[in-house]
């Protein structure tokens, strides 16, 4: 997904300034920085509006305004420096994927909306017969693009009764896949004749049996006749011998017979029960003898198609490895306890599996430890506590088993996403000490706000009876990009710095976690 940064201009920055403040305090620069800089008062009005006087001179209320006689533009005239994208003007912008100008059309590559034409949009580009915008393979149109038809291997719902991908009408499934039965002029499964009539009176009768099938007497056409019509024995009741695949269970013999010629449902070709034990990859299983609701999970490098198909509970572009993220080992095993594993931010790609600490727990669990200062803080007031050099989000600092000092995973380094940010004090442990509260965030939000911080709101209490309304509303990174702060509507800093943890409040006592040791988790 592409993210949009906010441009703060100066107007709307001193707009924020004064929103911030009241009666005569004023907001200085430091309340976005992080740094310290002289107070600048801010005009409540920064707008001029143009007006016309009697003698037809032009000007502006609350100030004078000069045109240039080359451009024939007003001094102090603002135009907008972003522009909307326009789809179509030929140049791909904003959260377009494409724009080929007067060339966009719903049936070419780039949409008439600027997007790229892709199977399951609902419009029909180039190289599709179809595009239903669905992924339901029993309707008209497939989820490849693909008109249905009989012959696909795909059952229509409603128009096909089966569909077995071949021509061959002496299964179960004949032309126009329909389902074999006595009569259709096709000679089937466990039929000895089938002449298409129901004439009793000719060679072949109704029920697809010979007409002197069951007297005891063998007779041209038959392969046995034991002069009863029992299905389960040797001798079917069309005279034919029982085999697996004519659709009848052999008693004694067979474990099954569902008359097809597929591994991919509970009966086998050799008509016997699938198990996770067999050697093939039988009935829902998604690989030989795991996967699926009955097989045991999978191991890593095995096929699956969801992640409760994998031990690891990961199941990464249609195979099983290691998880990319606490969270996704939560969903692939939800009943994993709370510790440190072993995780591959890009699956199979370049980045080198490493070990975190995952909280299964608070908050719905799937948490990721990327911050953690140590134990006992040294000035209970705001002040850092770690002195680490490197503490921050963009490098690595400490051990994750070490409760007793500083820890910083490297987030961005490591390629971690998130969209959450859980922060709050702890004691001594990798738990929460009681206070906690959740942010939501952009994707990719360490890279889009590595210089800068943006207003998002009240956060989520999650532990603890402090109110978080006037508190922890801003949250990015200051020019230092290993440093990440929340802040508060005054400016007072508080989140992982150089220097370790920083935490200062009036509200609420910073939320009773200032001068208290604190850690961030992410999912």
């Amino acid at each position: 997904m592409a993210s949009r940064r906010l441009l703060l201009g100066p107007l709307a920055l001193a707009s924020l300034a004064l929103v911030a403040c009241s009666g005569d305090e004023e907001m200085t620069s430091d309340s976005f920085t992080g740094g310290s800089s002289p107070t600048t008062t801010t005009p409540a009005t920064a707008t001029a509006t143009a007006t016309t006087t009697t003698d037809g001179t032009s000007g502006t209320s609350g100030g004078e305004s000069d045109t240039d006689a080359t451009t024939g533009v007003a001094s102090g005239t603002t135009t907008n420096p972003n522009p909307e994208p326009e789809c179509g003007n030929g140049v791909i912008e904003g959260d377009e994927e494409c724009d080929d100008g007067a060339a966009n059309d719903d049936a070419a590559a780039c949409t008439s909306g600027c997007k790229v034409a892709v199977c399951g949009d609902g419009l029909v580009g180039p190289g599709e017969e179809c595009d239903d915008a669905n992924d339901v393979d029993t309707d008209a149109c497939l989820s490849t693009c693909v008109m249905a038809i009989c012959g696909d291997g795909i059952i229509r719902e409603g128009i096909e009764q089966c569909d077995d991908a071949n021509d061959d009408n002496s299964d179960a499934c004949v032309a126009e896949c329909k389902l074999a039965k006595c009569g259709d002029g096709y000679l089937g499964p466990g039929e000895a004749c089938d002449d298409g009539n129901t004439d009793d009176n000719d060679a072949c009768t109704s029920s697809c049996a010979l007409a002197s099938c069951g007297d005891g007497n063998l007779q041209m056409g038959e392969e046995c006749d034991d002069g009863n019509m029992i299905e389960t024995d040797a001798c079917l009741s069309t005279c034919l011998d029982a085999k697996c695949g004519d659709g009848v269970v052999y008693e004694g013999v067979e474990e099954c017979d569902d008359g097809n010629a597929s591994n991919a449902d509970p009966c086998l070709t050799t008509c016997e029960n699938a198990t996770c034990t067999d050697k093939i990859k039988s009935n829902a299983e998604t690989d030989i003898d795991c996967g699926g609701p009955d097989c045991p999970k999978c191991n890593n490098g095995k096929i699956c198609a969801a992640n409760t198909d994998c031990a690891s509970g990961a199941c990464v572009n249609g195979s099983c490895n290691l998880p990319t993220s606490c969270k996704q080992l939560k969903d692939g095993l939800p009943n994993t306890a709370s510790g440190v594993y072993q995780i591959d931010t890009d699956g199979d790609g370049p980045k080198i599996p490493f070990e975190v600490y995952c909280d299964m727990t608070t908050d719905g669990g799937g948490w990721t430890l990327v911050g953690r200062s140590r134990n006992t803080p040294s000035s209970p007031g705001c002040a850092g506590t770690d002195n680490g050099a490197n503490f921050g989000w963009r490098s690595a600092q400490g051990s994750v088993q070490n409760d007793g000092a500083a820890y910083s995973l490297d987030a961005a380094g490591k390629g971690l996403a998130f969209t959450q940010v859980l922060f709050g004090n702890h004691g001594g442990t990798k738990a929460f000490a009681g206070y906690a509260y959740r942010h939501t965030v952009i994707a990719d939000f360490i890279n889009v706000h590595q210089n800068t911080h943006y207003f998002i709101g009240k956060p989520a209490k999650v532990l603890g009876d402090c109110d978080a309304s006037s508190m922890f509303n801003w949250m990015g990174f200051t020019a230092n990009t290993d440093t990440f702060h929340f802040r508060d509507v005054d400016g007072n800093g508080f989140g992982l710095t150089a220097s370790g943890w920083r935490s200062c409040y009036d509200t609420c006592v910073g939320g009773l976690i200032n001068g208290k040791p604190g850690m961030v988790y992410v999912r």
